[in-house]
């Protein structure tokens, strides 16, 4: 049952996952080059992943966590960045970039010192507290596109879908760390937010119109 959840979410993610990464180099990778970055990570650790666990499972636990780590560090950025091209359009700057970084590497660090445990317990928690920093730095995003006198609706439909996927991820990992008969609940609850926030997504890419080099 556990490989059937495992290679279920494989699938889907991947080819969810593709039609992001395909839709973006119609052109919008120069205009969110973190989502790009993330997307690209997010497929590229798929399939390694996969063939990770087909050829050398004794190393799929230390690799996933190496690459849950490269991810987490991918989000911040790519919330940061949301942030800062939607405070251009917003009212007031309500926060400098900066104080974005330098709180997101502060918080990395502590959840870092302060969780103990195994690996998997440890990195577990660790993993949930960056998703739930990043979910707070979502919410400002949405505060600086909602006070905007013109919202960009792409990047709404971008930020909600990462909220989704956050969001998911951090109420995954709190269910399966309070009990062992709350797994199955947690990790599906996980895959199905994943794969929504990836749907969305492709929804706000794929109407993009393709980009033409211009010949001299």
């Amino acid at each position: 049952m556990t490989q059937a959840l495992q290679y279920s979410a494989w699938a889907i993610g991947l080819w969810l996952n593709f039609l992001v990464v395909s839709a973006m180099l119609r052109g919008t990778y120069r205009q969110y080059p973190f989502a790009f970055a993330y997307s690209l990570a997010l497929l590229i650790s798929t399939v390694v992943e996969i063939a990770v666990n087909t050829s050398a499972q004794s190393s799929l636990n230390m690799f996933y966590w190496y690459d849950e780590v490269i991810l987490d560090v991918l989000v911040f950025c790519l919330v940061i960045a949301f942030i800062d091209q939607a405070a251009r359009e917003a009212k007031h700057k309500v926060i400098e970039r900066h104080w974005l970084v330098l709180g997101a590497a502060l918080l990395t660090g502590a959840s870092f010192l302060i969780r103990q445990g195994s690996l998997n317990h440890r990195m577990t928690l660790v993993s949930r507290d960056l998703n739930l920093c990043a979910v707070i730095l979502d919410v400002i995003l949405w505060t600086l596109l909602l006070a905007a006198r013109r919202p960009d609706r792409r990047l709404l439909l971008l930020s909600g879908g990462l909220g989704f996927q956050l969001t998911g991820a951090v109420m995954g990992q709190s269910l399966i760390q309070l009990s062992r008969n709350l797994y199955w609940p947690g990790a599906v609850l996980e895959v199905i937010t994943s794969a929504l926030g990836l749907y969305i997504w492709w929804r706000a890419l794929r109407a993009v119109p393709i980009v033409q080099s211009s010949t001299a």
